[in-house]
């Protein structure tokens, strides 16, 4: 544990991106394990994502929270957004993708729908919501930055890890990382052993 409080932060996320998602969550006794309805929108598999929250809550349908929110990122956010689970208007496309990766941003996680999801996966762009629709969103407000928010029934903090596969989200509590990185890492190396025993 004393070698992995001297790991900086790109350092820590890492070695977490280095993880399967499952694992993390079984590192967590299953818990910060985000709602399975918040999946990667690209059509295609092998959406990664591993960053810093940065969390923002909106009103259903609109986006004015991700738009003032956009221009404070920082290389190794990953914006996450309590959409209020509302589909029916999506929040970002690949124009606010775009912009949100030359400020460094690594990706979106929104308890609400998107679109472009095709130009998305061409950027490399991990993105995961409730789903898709070609409905654009209301920019009206009002929306909260800066402190916790509530996503897919996780509540995400400033600073927490946002870690993203095939299987789906989980948050890592900043607070508990270097703990939780210690069960994940022997858990994946338990599996990985019990892989080579069964022959695959």
């Amino acid at each position: 544990m004393s070698e992995l409080a001297e790991l900086t932060e790109v350092e820590l996320i890492e070695r977490f991106a280095a993880l399967p998602v499952a694992n993390v969550g079984d590192a967590m006794d299953r818990l910060n394990v985000v709602d399975s309805g918040i999946q990667s929108v690209w059509p295609s598999a092998g959406a990664k994502l591993a960053g810093r929250a940065v969390p923002v809550t909106v009103a259903g349908g609109d986006n004015l929270g991700i738009h003032e929110t956009i221009p404070t990122l920082q290389p190794g956010d990953v914006l996450v957004v309590n959409g209020q689970a509302a589909t029916h208007r999506a929040l970002i496309g690949e124009l606010i993708a775009g912009r949100a990766m030359a400020q460094g941003c690594v990706g979106f996680v929104l308890d609400a729908s998107v679109r472009d999801a095709v130009d998305l996966e061409q950027m490399r762009f991990p993105v995961f919501a409730r789903g898709t629709t070609p409905a654009g969103p209301y920019r009206n407000g009002p929306f909260v930055g800066g402190v916790a928010a509530a996503v897919g029934t996780v509540v995400v903090h400033p600073g927490d890890l946002v870690l993203g596969d095939d299987d789906g989200v989980a948050i890592v509590p900043r607070v508990r990382a270097a703990e939780i990185l210690v069960k994940a890492e022997a858990k994946h190396a338990a599996e990985t052993k019990q892989r080579a025993e069964i022959g695959f």
